[in-house]
């Protein structure tokens, strides 16, 4: 009767482990991209009566019935070492007669994230608008001062069941991607003129990126 080779079962407990280190790899990658408010910002648009600036100055307006409640940016990104990598678009449409002065409003939002040599990711999510009317914004309207402060929430709060956004796919290197993202704001000032400042951090949890 022949020996069993201890160093050989050894050898498959140890390609065993690596395929699920590597399967562990493959499954889950965290990464996050920052946008600071308004030093990464290129344009803003919506129906020109929206509680946030518009520009930059003669930008087209949507003042088409059918997408008054509609609001698109474009804006650069960076990563977490301060450096810009990339840009994205976020368009919003909010839902008819929607006043986050007085209560909460939830919107759906679609995020592209365009990082040029790696390529793009497609996102959406729910987001809602919390206290930011009346602890942020009605403060101001009413005193004409800007507001300062430090006020920090994660918008998003769908569509997934645990209150995340959707990876929906990709190009690139994130062909093949899919999870979950959360949009976190944090806000220092808020001017009466709809200026905002402040970062904006997507944290984007990938599963099956090449």
């Amino acid at each position: 009767m022949s020996r069993a080779n201890p160093l050989g079962s050894a050898t498959r407990i140890i390609a065993f482990a690596a395929v699920l280190l590597g399967l562990i790899r493959g499954e889950s990658r965290a990464e996050s991209f920052f946008i600071d408010i308004p030093n990464h910002g290129v344009a803003v648009t919506h129906s020109g009566k929206m509680l946030l600036a518009a520009g930059p100055p003669g930008i087209a307006l949507f003042s088409e019935e059918k997408i008054q409640n509609s609001l698109a940016v474009l804006m650069k990104v960076r990563n977490a070492a301060g450096e810009v990598i990339g840009f994205a678009t976020e368009l919003e449409v909010f839902p008819a007669g929607a006043n986050m002065l007085e209560g909460d409003v939830v919107w759906d939002t679609d995020w592209t994230v365009v990082i040029p040599g790696r390529g793009s990711l497609f996102l959406y999510e729910r987001e809602h608008s919390g206290e930011l009317g009346s602890k942020v914004i009605s403060p101001t309207l009413k005193t004409g001062e800007p507001w300062v402060g430090d006020w920090t929430v994660t918008s998003t709060v769908g569509p997934r069941p645990d209150r995340k956004g959707r990876i929906v796919g990709g190009t690139g290197e994130f062909a093949k991607a899919a999870g979950w993202f959360t949009e976190t704001i944090r806000l220092t000032k808020y001017t009466k003129e709809g200026a905002m400042f402040g970062t904006v951090e997507l944290k984007v949890q990938q599963k099956g990126a090449r």
